[in-house]
């Protein structure tokens, strides 16, 4: 009750008429007031009189409708309380339903409905009842129960539920807390009753009014999330939202020497090849007089025949957006040849669209040992606050981003093959036969690792050096010597499951070893000549990670975070410590072995985008600590440095990627002086191009000068 001096006798009289049911053997009635500037609480003090265990309840301040009902159940006695607004909205001769249906079906809770029967209520503003009608189905679906509306004021519940709740909201906001956390519960027994409804207007004394509803749709909202790492989930949409708009914008596509450019050239050959010019032998370019326009950069093999430098997994990943580039270029009438406008447009969109495969999978595996806010953070640096947002915006056909989506996955599925989410227990209840049984099972063996072969296939069939990667599947989850012995028997009992995935890997490269074959005699061949190769015996490793022509630690900063994150693996007993320990250095060293180390022009060491989900993991254990709210005082100044650190390593990558965006970090040729010159500007200077060092490719094919 609030201020409702003119309308609570009336109220009390209805309620005083209202005849319970036989099996209702005590009422007690409790009327809240919220802190009235009238004179209702003496109103009300004079109306109980000759009610049987009535009394006023006065709050020392107006704290809201939550407030005062939290106020109320703390003094009543009984097992079972209605809520009953004063303002006479709903009527005290539907109490008696209310209770009828709660004892009737054993139920822990029963709201009032005024929509589900079709009535209208004169005066009940049409907005008002459609916000109400959205809410309730938004209520509905996220708890799976039938809520026709959630705002009702009539509440019937056992104080038992009520106190295990735990009800936070002080406002109207009540009633949607009550019902989001009383539903979500799966003991908890539920149905709607149907009441009247009598409106009043503002000028009658209504108190909700746009702010309270409003308010209410931002805690429908809230409570629908509630649980469902809905920070991450928005995060994760608004990059993907930010960097289609940003796509769009530039139009790439457009621009004759954009998108199919340096290496893309031979990671798209095949797709052209293959369906527009029927000669995958590449022979159809030797004195071309046709009316498309294409660029291929075959080489010789030692057959004479020309063989595509790369290997055939971009394309394949590339080609339903290939086909669907070659319709709608068929049908606006552009250059149906393989290179023109729309063809180059849906790949651009493929980049994309592997971008939110490749987080998708990453928020799964950040989700498992982090929390909603550290994945959020976590996936926004790696996206925008290293090269992986230029590889995928401005470079998205180098293989990159590409092979961040199947490593993701792969890890991802490593870790559901070794977590034993394929037991007999999620077999369909329902399957009655053994030889059913036997056979579900067999199925349910057989397809994750059929999965995990087919990613691990295209990895390798992208960049045949991430093979490594079969680290991670090897030792996810061991952590000691006893778990590695214990890994090794689990692997040996797995020998069908561990074939199934070599064959499928086989079966994802079988096509390429046939291509290899046919165009140079061999069914394994390095295609990338003598003059390309890696130097093992002489790795780049200090240059690669500290030099200032593309040093890592320089060029994406965040590393440094990650890398340190590794040592915080191995505190927290992570079941990731192990393969990623292994697994970095190791890549580290094939990466810089090869006999470019920079990779020629791009944006930072671009190799290393393809293992970025290991590099997460590794930043979200570090930043874990710094984002507990169990933070003891000594370790505070730590977590907050730590804090900081993450967000400007996150910073300075965002601004490098402007910088190179406009030219003030070069592609290939940074010294030390260029780098100062450009830090803390987003431009170039004027003297910055008399600073570069060009690299001198031809030593370094030797092996030399490196």
């Amino acid at each position: 009750m609030y201020n409702e001096s003119g309308v609570i006798t009336t109220t009390l009289d209805r309620l005083r008429n209202t005849t319970m049911p036989d099996f209702v053997s005590q009422v007690e009635v409790i009327i809240v007031n919220d802190y009235s500037t009238d004179d209702s609480a003496a109103v009300a003090a004079e109306a109980i009189e000759g009610i049987p265990g009535a009394r006023v309840l006065n709050l020392r301040v107006n704290a809201g409708k939550g407030a005062a009902v939290a106020a109320g159940m703390r003094e009543a006695k009984g097992d079972t309380v209605i809520i009953q607004d004063a303002d006479l909205e709903l009527d005290p001769s539907d109490i008696p339903a209310l209770l009828q249906r709660m004892h009737s079906q054993n139920l822990d809770l029963v709201s009032g409905t005024r929509f589900n029967t079709g009535t209208r209520h004169p005066g009940h503003a049409t907005a008002a009842v459609t916000l109400n009608r959205i809410l309730s189905a938004i209520a509905a679906k996220a708890t799976r129960r039938p809520v026709t509306d959630l705002t009702c004021g009539y509440k019937l519940i056992k104080k038992e539920l009520f106190e295990k709740l735990d009800l936070r909201e002080k406002r109207f906001g009540f009633e949607t807390e009550l019902m989001f956390k009383a539903l979500r519960s799966g003991t908890t027994s539920f149905a709607e009753e149907p009441v009247s409804y009598d409106p009043r207007r503002k000028s009658e004394g209504k108190k909700v009014g746009i702010t309270d509803g409003l308010g209410i749709a931002a805690r429908v909202l809230k409570f629908s999330l509630t649980g469902k790492n809905w920070i991450s989930a928005l995060t994760l949409t608004l990059l993907i939202a930010f960097m289609t708009v940003t796509m769009l914008s530039e139009k790439h596509w457009k621009d004759e020497q954009r998108v199919i450019e340096w290496d893309a050239i031979s990671y798209y050959a095949y797709l052209p090849a293959t369906f527009i010019y029927n000669d995958l032998s590449l022979s159809f370019a030797d004195n071309y007089k046709g009316p498309h326009k294409f660029i291929v950069w075959p080489e010789r093999s030692p057959t004479g025949k020309y063989v595509i430098k790369t290997t055939m997994g971009l394309s394949l990943l590339w080609t339903p957006f290939f086909l669907a580039g070659h319709t709608v270029a068929y049908i606006s009438g552009a250059d149906t040849g393989g290179y023109s406008p729309p063809y180059k447009f849906f790949l651009l969109l493929s980049a994309l669209f592997f971008l939110t495969v490749g987080l998708i999978y990453l928020r799964k595996i950040l989700l498992a040992s982090a929390t909603d806010k550290i994945a959020a953070l976590v996936i926004a640096a790696f996206v925008i606050g290293t090269n992986l947002f230029w590889y995928t915006l401005f470079q998205g056909t180098m293989s990159h981003v590409y092979s961040f989506a199947l490593i993701s996955a792969f890890v991802w599925y490593s870790m559901r093959w070794h977590e034993g989410h394929l037991t007999v227990g999620e077999l369909h209840p329902t399957l009655g036969t053994a030889q059913e049984l036997r056979q579900v099972k067999s199925l349910r063996r057989l397809w994750p690792g059929l999965r995990l072969g087919l990613i691990l296939g295209m990895i390798t069939l992208i960049r045949p050096t991430n093979i490594i990667i079969l680290i991670f599947f090897l030792l996810y989850g061991v952590t000691s010597a006893q778990t590695l012995r214990r890994r090794i028997g689990e692997l040996t009992l797995s020998y069908r499951s561990l074939a199934i995935i070599a064959l499928a890997a086989l079966a994802v490269w079988l096509p390429q070893m046939i291509y290899w074959k046919e165009m140079t005699g061999h069914w394994l061949y390095f295609s990338y000549g003598s003059n390309e190769r890696f130097f093992f015996s002489d790795p780049a490793i200090i240059k690669g990670l500290f030099s200032w022509r593309k040093g890592l630690f320089l060029y994406t900063p965040l590393m440094i975070f990650a890398f340190a994150g590794i040592i915080t693996l191995w505190k927290r007993r992570s079941p990731h410590a192990l393969p990623v320990t292994l697994f970095v250095p190791l890549n580290i060293y094939i990466i810089f072995s090869w006999w470019c180390w920079w990779y020629g022009g791009g944006f930072g060491q671009r190799a290393f985008i393809d293992s970025y989900a290991l590099m997460a993991v590794a930043a979200a254990a570090l930043l874990t600590p710094a984002m507990t709210a169990d933070r003891n005082v000594t370790n505070r100044w730590l977590h907050n440095l730590t804090l900081a650190a993450f967000l400007l390593l996150t910073s300075m990558g965002i601004i490098q990627n402007i910088q190179y965006y406009n030219g003030a970090i070069h592609w290939d040729s940074m010294t030390k002086e260029a780098y100062l010159d450009s830090f803390g500007r987003f431009n170039p200077s004027a003297r910055f191009y008399d600073l570069l060092e060009a690299p001198d490719y031809d030593t370094a094919r030797e092996g030399l000068d490196r």
